[in-house]
């Protein structure tokens, strides 16, 4: 008989009803336990089965719950590591490799992330006041709803595929950013559509 066959034959005769046999004992077990004795049969079932782990995607990172402002990341691959609702006001990230990242929601007022690869980062909903993005690689990177209407220095950003509201895109333009992003070798104003 294999573990599946044994979990539900007991599933059946637990909801058939108690026999005669078990009827004291079930009545002795309080239905916290029962309910713990299920949850762990349930566990070593799916480990017998060999089951894949599901495993929960953090909805806040340490950066929420401690402060990281004025935290120094340069230089850094940080891949690995998420940001979402983090308060990192000043937060240095100068040369680091962020693609990918997730920032949703983070305080990067006056943030630093120049020369950094933000390709396909999601910087949703992110106070962007005073961040400066000079010479970063932001293609591909998400925007939607972040705060960009005061942002630090962008001269030789890359912007390609980046979605901004017109609004904010003109209030950037008006900045008249200068310079050509060295990694991919597109002028800001042009990833931009300035002028």
């Amino acid at each position: 008989m294999t573990a599946l066959t044994v979990c539900c034959a007991t599933t059946v005769r637990a909801r058939a009803g108690p026999t005669p046999s078990t009827s004291a004992a079930s009545a002795a077990i309080p239905p916290v336990v029962h309910r713990a004795l299920s949850f762990s049969a349930a566990t070593a079932l799916a480990l017998a089965l060999n089951a894949p782990i599901a495993l929960a995607i953090p909805q806040t990172s340490e950066c929420a719950t401690n402060s990281c402002d004025d935290n120094d990341y340069s230089g850094r691959d940080l891949t690995a590591e998420f940001y979402t609702k983090g308060s990192l006001k000043r937060a240095k990230f100068s040369g680091s490799n962020l693609a990918g990242v997730t920032l949703f929601g983070a305080d990067l007022t006056d943030a630093d992330f120049t020369g950094a690869d933000l390709t396909n980062a999601n910087l949703g909903q992110c106070n962007l006041t005073g961040t400066i993005f000079k010479d970063a690689n932001l293609s591909g990177a998400i925007v939607s709803g972040a705060n960009m209407d005061d942002l630090g220095d962008i001269d030789g950003s890359d912007w390609t595929d980046v979605i901004v509201r017109k609004d904010v895109n003109d209030k950037m333009c008006a900045k008249n950013p200068q310079g050509v992003n060295a990694v991919t070798g597109n002028p800001t104003a042009m990833s931009l559509f300035c002028n």
